[in-house]
């Protein structure tokens, strides 16, 4: 029987559960059968209804309560509050991996899984090593548990972090953020745009909101209003119909084509001359891989803004701090080809095409050498 690892990810938005697709589509080359669970709906529809309703309701509602949270956590430990409420699922989940057989390691691609993994490891006192992908750029404190044998991510400062809040360097390895593989990665802005069927001569906008269509689409248009020249303008609106409806009844001076969920996705973004968007790991990865330059607006509180942090101080991506900087900061990067070559640049510098085959390899490397000292 071939070995089973397992990727546990959560369908909160997209980028996790696209995470441990690169991941999976790895261990498969490398002769595995692993095994991709969206932990919290199958530990209980209802507990991942009411986590995604309260995480959305907190980032519409009150996002300034989120990275107050956030943000306090660095010095004062609240996300510990998380492993005391997974305790209530400690026999669901044991009873789902004992379930499996030849199970080599376990992954997380959450921060909210792999506190549930921990606490059923500990309690259970499973003998099987926790390999956790961070798909963030920077580290945060909240990541940090017993349990977790080994940590992947993009965070160029995460030695320093490890010594900084007293963690074993060696459990560190930079990698990047993996993203599943792709043909636009590797092909041109003109022939993605030939393959799309659009306008090889006019200027295009990608603006995306994540799986959960997060962005001020309407706002950015209007902003957009102010440019002279015709553009075309793809608004990625995911499950947000609410916003797709508002979209389409706007008229504008540009082309608007609205696109919900699409399997290409990567070539409208490889075809884009700038995409706007707020900065979640996955997506940002993916920009940055197909060189396309990033204007980031309205991120979601915490994660995202050190996420786009990370990005402004690398030149890979500008952000809008203001409303009213909207027209002036897109007109720039599209018009100015100077702007724009510098962030594609940048951009090619940073990037982590081959992320996933390395992590993977990392933790192959890692089973191994236990398996040998167990010897």
């Amino acid at each position: 029987m071939k070995a089973r690892p397992l990727i546990f990810s959560a369908s909160i938005g997209q980028g996790h559960q696209q995470a441990a697709k690169a991941l999976c589509t790895e261990l498969e080359k490398k002769g595995y059968a692993p095994k991709i669970i969206d932990t919290f709906y199958n530990l209980s529809p209802l507990l991942h209804h009411c986590i995604v309703k309260s995480y959305l309701n907190l980032l519409k509602l009150g996002p300034s309560v989120w990275r107050k949270i956030y943000f306090n956590a660095e010095k004062q430990s609240y996300f510990l509050y998380i492993d005391r409420f997974s305790t209530l699922f400690t026999d669901r989940l044991h009873k789902m991996i004992a379930e499996e057989e030849n199970v080599p390691f376990i992954i997380s691609t959450h921060p909210f899984v792999t506190p549930f993994l921990t606490t059923v490891k500990k309690k259970r006192n499973i003998n099987i090593p926790i390999y956790y992908v961070i798909t963030d750029f920077l580290m945060h404190p909240a990541y940090l548990r017993e349990g977790v044998d080994l940590y992947f991510t993009a965070d160029p400062t995460s030695f320093h972090f490890a010594k900084k809040n007293n963690y074993p360097v060696d459990r560190f390895c930079l990698t990047g953020i993996p993203v599943p593989g792709h043909p636009a990665f590797t092909s041109t802005k003109s022939k993605s745009r030939e393959l799309l069927g659009l306008d090889e001569n006019k200027k295009m906008v990608l603006i995306a909101g994540g799986g959960f269509g997060l962005a001020k689409y309407v706002k950015v248009i209007r902003a957009l209003e102010k440019s002279n020249e015709e553009l075309t303008i793809i608004c990625m609106t995911g499950t947000n119909t609410k916003a797709a409806r508002k979209i389409e009844s706007y008229k504008s001076k540009h082309h608007l084509r609205v696109l919900p969920f699409t399997d290409r996705f990567l070539d409208y973004l490889r075809a884009s001359d700038v995409v706007i968007s707020k900065s979640g790991g996955l997506t940002m990865s993916e920009a940055l891989i197909c060189e396309t330059p990033i204007i980031i607006y309205k991120p979601v509180p915490g994660h995202e803004e050190h996420n786009a942090q990370y990005l402004v101080e690398k030149g890979a991506a500008v952000k809008i701090q203001d409303d009213d900087e909207l027209p002036l900061i897109i007109k720039r990067v599209l018009f100015q080809k100077k702007l724009s070559e510098e962030m594609r640049h940048s951009a090619r510098k940073i990037k982590k095409p081959t992320a996933a085959e390395k992590i993977v390899e990392e933790m192959i490397l890692a089973l191994e050498q236990k398996q040998q000292a167990v010897r």
